[in-house]
């Protein structure tokens, strides 16, 4: 057989009869063998049964004998070049044929004629006389080509000598020819680089560049030459060229598997430091405290009791599986101690009405309730904490979107004359009717915070003006729009006993109400004014310039107000420099690198109590003003960069100042 190869069968359709031939032949001659074992009688030689290929079918022809089993006798084999194409017109008998076969075929490409076109390029190459840009070995490369398309298609040799030929004709001229143009070599490695057509590169294609074999498919291993099997698991060769077996493949599957299992460990040791840094944690070794704490909060489900550990210790536990969602109406019961007088739910959205009913049945002395996302409490409930709750004074509802307003009233007949903090957020049901009911019944608050109320407009915050005891007042994000007049009007009543006022996302306010702010809040320490865009570089800067009556503010959020610039920060930090704490630049777009430079030459040494800021979408900040923050600010613990592309890991801050939100800590 592979003397018959070599020297006749250069026609792959021939080929892949002849192997047929051999494979069938096999085939018949054991199942004869079985069958003369069986003893049926039937010979060898009996039976006249043909065997005839019509386009990859088989059909049994009918058998002249009569006995009872017949036979199938192959055909002698017969080339293409010497018997099958002489008898092709006459009986059209043809071979199988592979499914690359039949579409080279079907294109009009055989082996004669890919012969042909590699002879026709290298006599172009030999009659065109060569020229000082052309040094390549084209005329070489060609007859390399011609003579390899002489020999087998299917031998591990023959691929091996093609990869040879294909790499010596890309590898361009010889040493000598290098040393004479290399200019001229290197302009046409980079066109073929780049996929250019230039020149006569987009002419050569080679019909023995091998094709990916598919999962299934009889291959070479790269390495070692051997008949493999390609699976969906066959890994590539280190060249790129080839699969490898199951053998090779398996000689670095041990370095790869460490590598990988190495990236996978610092990926997850970055993650969990980064959660560390979110949590406010130092990252350091956990106390005994926190790690019981933590240890019980894993098996909160399996816990019967958690005993006297203390207010504060409860109430982390509750926080913790809070943010992991396993706060419901069995797990609650833990944290109601009859003798309690304060109690914070930090989610009750996974707690039924009557569970939270319950509240005010084991803890009727409760004087501080807070319950977030209490979107089952209903009237009823409240009703109950009317009556039950006796000595109650702070109260937190978050999401009560069920309670109507008539049990509003109720509520605040009831409890509002001892209620002295109240917060509501997140409903529709509050209007002016319920802040009417609030200001008549509650006349001694103190702390009054209303956030995220879709009917809340200028009558609602003109009503709080009968509040004179108010010491803390957030007005943020109202449903509907707040105007500068009416809060002017509760600034002119209010305004002298603030501490603390926030108006975040109050869109509509303009500079009238900083110059309200500057006349009338001389107690104040607390500013939120956040994502306020109408207020003006001018307006900002004539709040803090001689503003005598007030001491100085510790906590400022001018998060996201556009127009905060290098001016305003310098006038902030003149009059407040010294009380301030708490800073938030969040995303205040014109701020400059020289304005920062500047504040942290001429102010810097003036925020000694200062504590956290946040730089958060500044793009001018980089290592440099993080690294002069903290060492002018002795305070200074954290340091937040959110989307700051220049902060990198090499910014030299001392150990006690955690930097949160660096990409680099992230990825």
């Amino acid at each position: 057989m592979g003397s018959y190869l070599s020297t006749t069968a250069k026609d792959p359709d021939d080929v892949t009869e002849w192997i047929t031939y051999q494979k069938r032949k096999q085939e018949l001659e054991t199942k004869h063998k079985v069958t003369n074992r069986q003893g049926s009688g039937v010979s060898e030689n009996q039976g006249t049964s043909n065997l005839e290929v019509h386009n990859g079918n088989l059909e049994r022809g009918k058998g002249n004998s009569k006995e009872t089993k017949s036979e199938t006798i192959l055909q002698p084999f017969s080339p293409k070049g010497v018997k099958s194409r002489q008898n092709q017109g006459a009986n059209g008998v043809r071979g199988p044929n592979s499914a690359l076969t039949e579409f080279l075929r079907s294109r009009g490409i055989t082996a004669n004629e890919i012969r042909r076109r590699a002879e026709q390029r290298a006599a172009e190459a030999a009659a065109t006389p060569e020229t000082p840009d052309d040094t390549s070995s084209a005329l070489p490369a060609a007859v390399a080509i011609a003579a390899a398309a002489t020999t087998s298609a299917t031998t591990p040799a023959a691929r091996r000598t093609r990869r040879a030929v294909a790499e010596e004709s890309e590898a361009g001229p010889s040493t000598a020819a290098v040393s004479t143009s290399t200019a001229s070599t290197g302009k046409k490695s980079k066109k073929r680089k780049k996929g250019g057509d230039g020149g006569d590169d987009g002419d050569h294609w080679n019909p023995y560049a091998k094709a990916i074999p598919v999962p299934g498919q009889i291959d070479f291993c790269a390495e070692c030459n051997c008949r493999f099997t390609v699976t969906a698991y066959s890994r590539n060769g280190l060249d790129g060229d080839g699969l490898l077996c199951n053998t090779c493949g398996a000689r670095d599957a041990k370095t790869q598997k460490a590598d990988k299992k190495k990236r996978v460990q610092v990926k997850r040791a970055k993650k969990s430091t980064a959660q560390l840094i979110l949590d406010g944690s130092n990252g350091g070794p956990k106390s005994l405290r926190e790690l019981c704490i933590n240890l019980v909060a894993k098996y909160i489900d399996d816990v019967e009791a958690l005993g006297d550990i203390g207010t504060m210790n409860m109430d982390l536990i509750c926080q913790i599986i809070a943010r992991n969602r396993r706060l419901n109406s069995n797990t609650m019961k833990l944290f109601l101690d009859p003798g309690s007088t304060r109690l914070n739910i930090y989610d009750c959205s996974k707690i039924e009405a009557d569970e939270l009913q319950s509240i005010a049945a084991i803890v009727p002395t409760l004087r501080h309730l807070s319950l977030a996302f209490c979107g089952n409490i209903n009237d009823a409930v409240l009703d109950y904490y009317a009556e039950k709750l006796t000595s109650l004074t702070s109260f937190h509802l978050g999401g009560p979107f069920l309670v109507t307003k008539a049990c509003y009233d109720r509520f605040f007949r009831v409890v509002g004359p001892r209620l002295t903090t109240l917060i509501l957020t997140d409903t529709a049901r509050v209007n002016a009717d319920v802040i009417s009911s609030l200001v008549d019944n509650c006349q001694n608050l103190t702390e009054l915070r209303l956030s995220d109320l879709n009917k809340f407009d200028d009558e609602c915050v003109r009503l709080l003006t009968g509040l004179g005891k108010l010491e803390i007042l957030q007005i943020s994000n109202p449903g509907q729009d707040v105007t500068s007049g009416a809060v002017i009007d509760v600034l002119n009543s209010v305004g002298s006993g603030l501490k603390e006022l926030d108006l975040s996302r109050c869109i509509g306010l303009t500079d009238e109400v900083l110059n309200a702010i500057h006349d009338c809040c001389p107690r104040l320490q607390i500013l939120s004014i956040e994502d306020c865009e109408l207020f003006t570089e001018a307006g900002l800067g004539s709040l803090f310039v001689n503003w005598t009556k007030n001491q100085g503010l510790s906590r400022v959020n001018f998060s996201r107000v556009i127009n905060f610039s290098d001016d305003n920060l310098t006038s902030l930090l003149r009059h407040s420099g010294g009380t301030l704490e708490i800073l938030n630049l969040n995303s205040c777009g014109k701020l400059t690198y020289a304005g920062l430079q500047a504040f942290l030459v001429k102010e810097g040494d003036c925020m000694k109590r200062l504590e956290d800021i946040d730089l958060g979408f500044i793009r001018q900040v980089d290592d440099m003003i993080v690294e002069g923050l903290a060492k002018r600010c002795a305070n200074l613990r954290v340091v937040k960069v959110w989307g700051v592309p220049k902060m990198t890991q090499m910014v030299d801050v001392p150990r006690s100042v955690t930097v949160v939100g660096r990409e680099a800590d992230l990825l």
